[in-house]
């Protein structure tokens, strides 16, 4: 479903589309998007286009802190940049990752667009890829959440969409409920978790979800003992560590909650949940 080499269609600024591509970017040359950014000028096409597909390759190994970096390292100055509908998902959650949700949403949209067959005009032919219900679902998972906020038409055709979608294994309910928690629909939310954890019920990743999904619902008597499990398996995980200490919060053990929201900024400086505060009202 993921294609990592990632085509922009930069426009303005013509005398920097001019610039020469060094062989490190092109053909039987070709070994690595790194080789082809070390190889470019920075402020040139090539580097940018070394940047984003650097940025994607770190979004499918979930490192969106690093996504964010190259994907704003891909921006050229005087120029707006379209690709494909995978590129501008990615570049929207990362950017929501940031907390900068404006820039999030207009990546969105833009993914919206070719999710409802009006891809952005001059689209070329080979940037519209096919869909099938597994990528509108994948897609429409992770922009949802950012479209909650902007306009209420386009959102709810969106959604409309994506719960026409089945979800019935554990990487598609995993996915609804992961949406729909960050949609406030909470206990639908925690339904989809519970399906996906019967599934894999030992794996801490989704013992983590569904922790989390359980406390948003307003059940985190029942969720904690899954995060508790999550954070022993995957001590290093940010997520996990927010996770749980949302999950403390909840129960008013606001020092406890404290702690693991610190490891969580410890570990993921760069993610703008982690940075919130926690709201926590010591137990009685």
């Amino acid at each position: 479903m993921i294609a990592l080499a990632v085509i922009a269609i930069l426009s303005g600024a013509p005398q920097a589309q001019e610039a020469p591509v060094p062989p490190a970017c092109v053909g039987a040359t070709f070994v690595s998007w790194a080789a082809c950014a070390q190889a470019a000028t920075e402020g040139t096409p090539a580097y940018s286009l070394a940047m984003i597909n650097l940025g994607t390759e770190a979004y499918v190994q979930g490192d969106l802190a690093a996504a964010l970096r190259y994907y704003d390292k891909g921006e050229m100055p005087g120029q707006s940049m379209t690709s494909d509908l995978l590129f501008h998902t990615f570049r929207g959650d990362a950017r929501r990752y940031g907390g900068r949700m404006d820039e999030a949403r207009v990546d969105a949209l833009i993914a919206w667009a070719f999710l409802s067959g009006r891809p952005p005009e001059g689209t070329p032919p080979d940037l519209v890829m096919p869909l099938n219900g597994e990528l509108r679902f994948a897609v429409l998972s992770t922009i949802l959440p950012i479209l909650k906020e902007g306009d209420a038409e386009v959102f709810a055709q969106a959604r409309q969409m994506y719960l026409a979608l089945p979800a019935e294994d554990w990487l598609t309910l995993s996915q609804r409920a992961g949406a729909l928690s960050s949609l406030g629909e909470h206990q639908e939310a925690a339904i989809a978790s519970k399906a996906a954890l019967a599934l894999r019920p030992t794996d801490p990743l989704t013992q983590n979800n569904h922790c989390y999904t359980l406390v948003m619902a307003g059940r985190a008597a029942e969720g904690i003992g899954f995060c508790e499990s999550a954070v022993s398996a995957l001590p290093e995980m940010a997520p996990v560590r927010q996770s749980y200490a949302t999950a403390l919060a909840a129960l008013g053990q606001c020092a406890e909650a404290e702690i693991q929201m610190a490891e969580a900024r410890r570990l993921e400086p760069g993610g703008a949940l982690y940075r919130e505060p926690i709201n926590c009202s010591p137990a009685g």
